[in-house]
């Protein structure tokens, strides 16, 4: 399946995606947190499996401030670009 096609599917679910940085007071490298409901994780899953396969396509991007916003929850402070080398 496309990834245009995988993010139709969910857009009506609000699946709200959660993409942020853990707070880290040990001054360690940085921590991504990737949480949400079962839809959530799913969708992600399949857009991941989505970039593997397409062969025309090698990237695709979200963001809670541009194009994907329905997929993310308030608490997002990240977008997802995925991208196959």
């Amino acid at each position: 399946m496309k990834t245009d096609e995988i993010c139709e599917r969910y857009s009506e679910k609000s699946v709200g995606l959660v993409v942020r940085l853990l707070d880290d007071d040990n001054q360690s490298p940085s921590t991504v947190l990737i949480e949400g409901s079962v839809d959530a994780l799913r969708m992600l899953a399949e857009l991941l499996v989505a970039v593997a396969d397409e062969s025309d396509n090698d990237g695709f991007f979200i963001s809670p401030f541009g194009a994907g916003k329905v997929h993310f929850g308030k608490a997002s402070e990240l977008g997802v670009y995925i991208h196959r080398t």
